[in-house]
This record gives C-alpha cells, sequence and structure tokens, in this order.
C-alpha cells in the first residue's frame, strides 16, 4: 500500500464498509463458492426423473440441455480463464 495517508484512511474505510471487497482487491482473487447441498439435491431430482421418465424422452432431454448448456459453459469457462497460466510466446 502506498503511504498516502489519504490512501490508507480511504482503505481502513473501505474495510470497515466493505470487509470481502477490500479482500477482494488486496488479493486479487474473489473467493471459491462451493455449494456441494445443492450438488447433491440437484442429482437426486436427476435420478428421480432418469427413474421415472421412459428412455426416449430421457434421451432427449439430456440432449436440449445439452445444447441449451454449451454456450454458457464456454461462457463461463472463458469467465475463469484469468486463473490459467499465461502463454510463453504471447
Amino acid at each position: 500500500m502506498d503511504d498516502d495517508p489519504v490512501l490508507r484512511t480511504l482503505a481502513a474505510d473501505l474495510e470497515h464498509d466493505d470487509p470481502r471487497l477490500a479482500a477482494f482487491l488486496t488479493d486479487g482473487k474473489p473467493p471459491h463458492r462451493h455449494h456441494p447441498v445443492v450438488w447433491l439435491l440437484l442429482s437426486l431430482a436427476g435420478a428421480a426423473l432418469a427413474l421415472l421418465l421412459p428412455p426416449t424422452v430421457l434421451i432427449g432431454v439430456v440432449a436440449m440441455l445439452l445444447v441449451v448448456a454449451s454456450p454458457l459453459a464456454v461462457c463461463w469457462l472463458c469467465s475463469v480463464s484469468d486463473d490459467l497460466p499465461r502463454p510463453r510466446n504471447p
């Protein structure tokens, strides 16, 4: 941090007002959020649907979900590309 007293007071005010934002600005990495309960509930719901639906309907639903989810997955991968190592020769 700079030795400027104004910047130090602003940093202290920011840390007092929003500690998560202050931690993000000092570390530069967003906190990782894990939701194991949500994934468990989604997998249970998927298993229940797989047991209740006929196979042809299930294959159609999975195909539709893959078609809809593929652009979203690409957008997600592009948004987290900052964590990837940089190439040696840009």
